[in-house]
């Protein structure tokens, strides 16, 4: 077995080299460069002039009138993030989350009258706000 391994050893070389390291081949050419990376901003269209930073989940949204209730502050408009966020805190407050599978949640009457269900998987709590929103230019 050993006899083998020592017979086997020339024959074996890492992957990472091209092959068998001999005297008559250098040991490594120059390793290749990696292209650089581009900047993040650089291939993305950019609408009127902005950095891009207002878009996707951080763009502040007109609340329908039921939501603006809900939340209570009197905030017409908010970021999609900032009313998931405060709708979680009232999920926990009010402990709506079922005991036994905490990804369920339990609808208490203000809950139910916001989002017209009785129970959701917590996951879909952005789907279920989707008509609570409306974009504003």
């Amino acid at each position: 077995m050993f006899q083998m391994n020592k017979a086997l050893t020339k024959h074996i070389w890492p992957l990472n080299s091209d092959g068998p390291v001999t005297s008559a081949s250098p040991e490594r050419s120059t390793p290749k460069e990696k292209p650089q990376k581009r900047e993040r901003n650089e291939g993305k269209k950019q609408k009127g002039g902005s950095s891009g930073s207002g878009s996707g989940f951080l763009v502040p949204l007109q609340l329908s009138d039921d939501l603006v209730k809900f939340i209570g502050t009197g905030e017409s408009m908010l970021s999609r993030s900032d009313v998931v966020k405060r709708m979680w805190d009232y999920i926990k407050e009010n402990k709506l989350q079922d005991p036994s599978d905490r990804r369920k949640i339990i609808c208490d009457e203000k809950l139910k009258d916001l989002l017209q269900v009785e129970s959701f998987n917590g996951f879909t709590v952005s789907k279920l706000l989707a008509p609570h929103f409306t974009k504003t230019k």
